[in-house]
């Protein structure tokens, strides 16, 4: 039972860690597909981002700075207001309530004060600002401040409102809309229309024959003093925006034309690497660029003629050994002609035979792994019909299932000998094949399916290496076909994966990417 329980853990674990694994390759492909971002977008994507943060930081600091100081500057201001407007209530408190309208319009006449002033029979109805914060805790503390200066009991009515919402008198007219010989006296037009500060106070009373007669509130409305015209402190004006933005494009774009000029030596040296996978033939780069790219385009550099020298020293020596050992088996040959015993001469013969085909076929595997061709767009479908049809003159032998969407990349030749090599395999050693295409977005893929009797499982390996034949296998041939397969795959940088059908015989998968 613990047993039992310890394979079903296992079992979940490894499930977990295989999803997990599958999940995260998944999203890694999604990322590099939907973003195919090259060095110089990566680099200003991050230096934006730092760009980002770091305003975003510094102008938080700014704005706790300037809002405490902006802050403290209007209540000050807002005290010396309070200090007025106590100073003007305790004036008209002190006036008989039928003489406070004479005192009115003697200091309309006279200019008036910084207030505009009327005298209500009621608490005007004020259409505040949209409550904030900030709006509260100065209403609060203007409020306070009265009540200090006034050091009596009143009712205190404090709002803030805009010019255009403004009501005064009993009739509760528009201030615009006051008759013009009242200009002078009322609250003057701003350029940044800034927040009106209303104050109503209710007035004592006189009392005739213990009856109260009609109550009367003094109205006080002044308008912020600049530089404050706002009751909320803006995060980012549209100036401080306009510059940050202005600065910051001009920053990403230098730094583009910069990065763009520094990678340069980089895209010669990718473009140079692949044409020394795909051709091993690159041409030497110029070394430029920083320190760092000079001391890697120097090692590429010094790698690219040290292959070529060695490419170079190994043709020589591959063509001097084919030209050196034709001679002396030929003259082997003539000398076992001119032996007497049979028996002799056969077991020579065969040996000097074997000789003549290891040599050959060592010189037939360099020339079929070192094809020097161009690449071009292949037509992969067109060769395998070609080729079937040869194999196929007999008898049906290999069928070809499935279509390709288009051509692919790579060299014409080192395919045709690829896929002729597969198939003849196929043939030989399964007598017929099934051939599946498939195409993709990003690779094409390749099946042979023969119904031979498979490879063992420890042998899938072994098949590859140059010479290697499987025990079983008694057909003629050098053993070279799946070396030189493997290898013009690996120079398109493909995949090549042998295993064995369920029901006998072998499944040989071939994968190559479509390259730009």
């Amino acid at each position: 039972m613990k047993a039992t329980c310890s394979i079903r853990i296992l079992s979940m674990s490894l499930n977990i860690h295989t999803s997990t694994r599958i999940n995260n390759w998944s999203f890694n492909r999604f990322y590099h597909k939907v973003f195919p971002l090259g060095l110089a977008s990566r680099f200003i994507i991050m230096l934006s981002l730092v760009i980002l943060s770091s305003q975003i930081i510094t102008s938080a600091v700014w704005y706790s700075n300037i809002y405490l100081k902006e802050k403290e500057g209007l209540e000050v201001a807002l005290e010396n207001i309070a200090s007025m407007a106590a100073y003007t209530v305790s004036y008209y408190q002190k006036l008989p309530k039928a003489s406070r309208h004479l005192v009115l319009e003697q200091n309309r006449s006279m200019g008036g004060t910084r207030f505009f002033i009327s005298l209500n029979s009621k608490s005007i109805p004020i259409s505040g600002l949209p409550e904030t914060e900030l709006k509260q805790a100065l209403t609060t503390k203007i409020t306070h401040n009265l009540i200090d200066f006034l050091d009596e009991k009143i009712d205190i009515n404090v709002d803030f409102t805009r010019r255009d919402q403004l009501r005064a008198y009993d009739a509760e007219v528009p201030l615009d809309d006051i008759p013009r010989a009242f200009a002078r006296y009322t609250i003057e037009k701003a350029k940044h229309d800034p927040p009106v500060l209303v104050m109503q106070f209710r007035l004592p009373t006189e009392k005739q024959s213990n009856v109260d007669t009609h109550e009367q509130w003094l109205y006080l409305a002044t308008n912020l003093p600049a530089p404050y015209i706002d009751l909320e402190i803006q995060f980012l004006d549209s100036r401080q925006f306009n510059f940050i933005l202005l600065t910051s494009i001009s920053i990403l774009l230098c730094t583009w034309f910069l990065v763009r000029h520094e990678i340069r030596p980089i895209n010669k040296l990718a473009q140079a690497a692949k044409m020394m996978g795909n051709k091993m033939d690159a041409h030497i780069i110029k070394e430029e660029g920083s320190g760092e790219l000079v001391a890697a385009v120097h090692a590429f550099n010094t790698m690219n003629r040290s292959i070529r020298a060695y490419i170079r020293d190994r043709d020589l020596l591959f063509g001097t050994i084919s030209h050196d050992l034709k001679t002396p088996i030929a003259c082997l040959k003539l000398r076992i002609e001119m032996l007497e015993n049979e028996a002799e001469k056969e077991k020579f013969k065969r040996s000097l035979n074997e000789l003549e085909f290891m040599v050959e076929g060592a010189l037939h595997y360099i020339k079929n792994t070192d094809i020097k061709e161009q690449l071009v767009q292949v037509d992969i479908e067109v060769i395998l019909k070609e080729l079937s049809q040869i194999y196929n003159a007999d008898k049906p032998r290999v069928f070809l299932h499935g279509i390709l969407n288009a051509p692919l990349l790579g060299k014409p030749v080192a395919f045709k000998r690829m896929l002729n090599n597969l198939m003849e395999n196929a043939v030989k050693y399964g007598n017929s094949v099934d051939i599946s295409l498939s195409d993709h977005n990003d690779q094409v893929t390749i099946q042979f399916r023969d119904y031979g009797k498979g490879i063992p499982d420890e042998l899938r390996e072994k098949v590859f290496e140059p010479y290697f034949r499987v025990a079983h296998e008694k057909q003629e041939g050098t053993g070279l076909g799946l070396s030189i397969v493997r290898n013009i795959v690996l120079s398109h940088h493909g995949k090549l994966i042998l295993k064995n059908h369920q029901d006998g015989g072998l499944i040989v998968v071939l994968s190559l990417p479509r390259e730009d």
